[in-house]
This record gives C-alpha cells, structure tokens and sequence, in this order.
C-alpha cells in the first residue's frame, strides 16, 4: 500500500503550500510529518432468503469510503495518532451486504451509526522504545478480518468475524519484546467501552520460523468471554490463514436450559500468481461454528458452516477488481422469516487503496 508524506505545521493558517506531483508531498511550514493512507471502494451486492417479503435484495453501494491520518513525532519520547474519516459498509455474509455505510457511534459505543464521520481515532504516547500507550476510539486487535474490508482478501465479513468485537472507545497498553529485548513477541492490555460497557482484554502475538501468531482473552463484562487464535503462515505462493474462537456466556447472561458456549473456526486459503500484467488471487475462505442454544453466533441456528470464494485481479498493486460468491447454510431455518436455512450472497466490487 502506498503512502503519501504530508508535512504540517502546528500553525496551518501561516504557513505557504507546495505540491510537488512527482512525490505526491506537501509542505505547509514543514514540522510534524503526517501519513495520508486509506480506500475507496464500490460495488454491487445481491443476496436471496434476505426477508419474508423478498425473494432476493440488491444494492449499488459504496463498501468503503476512508482517509486515514497518521503520525509520529519526538526522539527519545514520542507522540503519535491515527484518525480515519469516511464511513465503511461492514457487508457481512449473514446480510449480503444489504446494510448502510456506517461510522462510529459515540452514544452507541460502536460502529451501528449510518453516514460519513470518524471511524476510528485514537492518539499514542510511547514513554520508552517498545512502549505504547493509545487512548480513542480503538480498532479491536481480535481476529483476522478488520471492518474496512478493502484490506481482507474476501469483500464480505465471515461468520466468525461476526461475533468479534469491532471498534470501541478505549485504552491499550502495548510492549513489544523485539524492540526491548529482540525477542519477536508482543504483549498488550486492554480496557474499553465497546457497548458502553466495562470490557477488558489481554493477548500476546509474535512471529516464529515465518508462523505469525495472535492470542487473545476478552471479557464482555457481565455477558460473555471470547478466546481468540490466528495463525498465518505462506508456503510458495499460497497465503494461509486461521482464526478460532472459543465463547462463553456469563450466568447473568443465559437463560435456564440454554447452552453456555460455543466454537466458531474460519480458514482462510489464498493462491496468488503473477500474469505479467498484474497477479490474480482465489481467496477461499471456509467456516464452521457449532453455538447450541447459546445464539452466540447466529440467534438461532445451533450449527453451521459458509464457503466463501472470492477471485481477485490486480493490474496495479494498490488497485483491484474482484467477485464474489458466498454461502452460508444452518442446520435450522433462520432466513427468510424462518422459511429457509440457507443463503447465498454475490458481490461484484472495485477498490483502490493509496
């Protein structure tokens, strides 16, 4: 992904501007280095079982619309922030990307709000080499797809994405060992608001013999409690990927009979080949989840699975057209009013990031 260099001054309003075309940099009285980063994208989404009184729902829709701000500042001491503008579709395979682009709700306490805004945003305080400290509106360190979709290899969010929390008002302590000790292993604590409820979190994730790994523990309190794993490892020209979630309802949060946990895993396999004019991808993404009663997952299916396969052309690296086929299938009727037990989604969409 590339990025462009913009150099602010704390003081806009007295500085000059220059644009220079060929490094896509601008300087306004040069001081603070800021990172411009983020996408676009668009496309078309259909679904069928969506509602008892449609056979099939479609859309034209703006699936991502972020520009990102970002920087670091200071020497020994350093200060940084991340804030994204814009809004994001958040097309899961349970709607088939029938929703409305959406932004951070503050009174909501997550992403549920339609319309453009702030997204995420948060700023860093790094007291010490491998420390860091961010306080804001924080993106979840939990699982392998992120909300803004241009950047997961398939254009919907899986099923197990779908019971992971997103973004939320919160602060996150980091240590990373590699820059304190050169030990490739990371650490973080978290306490956050997602929901407007007290929630905490703690993970560690790290890198060995080319095996990426992420492990977490999040506590909804007085709700439910999630374990989190992914792996990612590349064998030649194949990106694999695995995430596995294990949750468990509180007592407060279950009714008499009803089952207390459930699993829900993801695989993701990804072939990339060069064609002299671009690489094409096949992202194939597999799920499976087993919830009882618990309506972790689904609300009222207590076991499914989805395969989701999603070809992906790219003729420059930060531009691409992609398709997308997904269905998902439960072993109780829970689409289409109660009427079928499986549902099939197709997206066509075209992204560019910079």
């Amino acid at each position: 992904m590339k990025k462009y260099l913009v150099s602010l001054s704390s003081l806009l309003l007295l500085g000059g501007l220059s644009f220079s075309e060929e490094n896509k940099q601008v300087q306004v009285v040069s001081s603070i280095p800021i990172t411009i980063s983020g996408g676009i994208t668009g496309g078309y989404f259909w679904t069928n079982n969506q509602a008892p009184s449609n056979d099939s729902d479609d859309k034209l829709q703006l699936s991502n619309g972020i520009l990102e701000f970002s920087g670091e500042f200071g020497k020994d001491i350093k200060f940084g922030f991340d804030l994204a503008l814009g809004s994001v579709l958040i097309p899961s395979i349970w709607d088939g990307g029938q929703g409305d682009p959406m932004r951070y709700s503050f009174s909501g306490g997550a992403i549920t709000t339609e319309g453009a805004g702030i997204v995420w945003g948060y700023t860093t305080f790094k007291p010490y080499k491998g420390i860091s400290i961010d306080a804001g509106v924080l993106p979840t360190n939990i699982g392998y797809e992120v909300a803004n979709t241009y950047a997961n290899p398939n254009i919907t969010l899986g099923l197990v994405w779908y019971a992971q929390p997103v973004i939320y008002e919160g602060a996150r302590i980091s240590f990373d060992l590699n820059e304190l000790v050169n030990v490739p292993l990371g650490f973080y604590a978290e306490y956050n608001q997602e929901y407007n409820t007290d929630n905490f979190a703690v993970g560690v994730n790290g890198e060995f013999s080319g095996l990426s790994f992420a492990l977490s523990y999040y506590d909804y309190r007085a709700n439910r409690n999630l374990i989190d794993l992914v792996l990612g490892y590349s064998i030649a020209n194949v990106d694999l990927g695995l995430n596995f979630d294990y949750q468990w309802l509180d007592d407060s949060a279950k009714s008499s009979g009803q089952d207390d946990s459930a699993y829900g895993v993801a695989l993701y396999v990804i072939p990339k080949f060069e064609t002299g004019k671009g690489e094409v991808s096949i992202p194939v993404r597999l799920e499976y989840f087993d919830e009882g009663t618990s309506g972790i997952y689904s609300g009222g299916g207590e076991n499914g699975y989805s395969i989701t396969v999603t070809p992906t052309y790219r003729p420059i690296s930060n531009g691409f057209i992609r398709a997308e086929v997904a269905y998902i299938s439960t072993d109780k009727k829970i689409f289409k009013g109660g009427t079928k037990d499986n549902k099939t989604s197709l997206a066509v969409e075209i992204g560019f990031t910079f």
